[in-house]
């Protein structure tokens, strides 16, 4: 009699342990795909963004290149952490999705923190919307056109960056900065816009030494 209970409780002790193990298993998570950002800003000149959480990426790719906005890959650290501030964003059977606004601070963290992951990006600037043709340095305000290089202030805390100017439409102009080119486009009004000051025409070559 007592063998047999030693018997039957390691029994009933396996079986509780291999139904554990199934458990956790069953519930462990697999290696999960990194949350996908989908960033730009609007017709209104309104930041956008959102992630979306185990989409297609295919399909969150073609619904931001019909809306002008970009994608990118949430795996870096920094990224994956502002990435988790964002907004849900959904897809349409009809191939377009719902990026919604949201507050420029976000928007140049997440743009900062990017800026520093170009493999991140998975839009890839081709043919569709290619710089202008490089114009150099306007020499005044009035003279700012497509294709100048001009310095735009990304926010208070991230400061001014080196940028091209797309478009300009009156004291509005839609740039992409010159060293992030993996980044959105985006727009500033006069005040989020500077010049370089470009090298004058009176400016004479120093006088070389004379023998003695």
């Amino acid at each position: 009699m007592t063998k047999a209970k030693s018997k039957s409780g390691k029994s009933t002790v396996k079986a509780t342990a291999a139904k554990s193990s199934v458990r956790k298993s069953s519930i462990a998570p697999a290696t999960a795909t990194p949350p996908l950002i989908v960033l730009g800003f609007d017709e209104q000149q309104k930041p956008r963004g959102a992630k979306f959480v185990d989409a297609k990426r295919d399909l969150v790719t073609k619904a931001a290149d019909v809306m002008g906005l970009k994608v990118y890959e949430a795996s870096p650290p920094e990224v994956a952490e502002f990435a988790k501030k964002l907004p849900l964003g959904r897809l349409y059977a009809n191939g377009r999705g719902f990026v919604p606004n949201i507050r420029q601070s976000l928007y140049s963290d997440l743009v900062v923190a990017l800026g520093l992951e170009p493999q991140a990006a998975l839009s890839k600037n081709g043919g569709k919307d290619p710089l202008p043709p490089a114009r150099g340095l306007p020499r005044s305000w009035d003279e700012v056109a497509a294709g100048h290089l001009v310095i735009a202030q990304e926010s208070l805390e991230y400061g001014w960056w080196e940028a091209i100017v797309l478009e300009r439409k009156g004291d509005t102009f839609t740039l992409q900065y010159r060293d992030y080119p993996h980044l959105p486009k985006f727009v500033r009004d006069g005040s989020g816009v500077a010049l370089m000051r470009p090298p004058t025409d009176d400016a004479k070559p120093a006088a070389e030494p004379q023998p003695a």
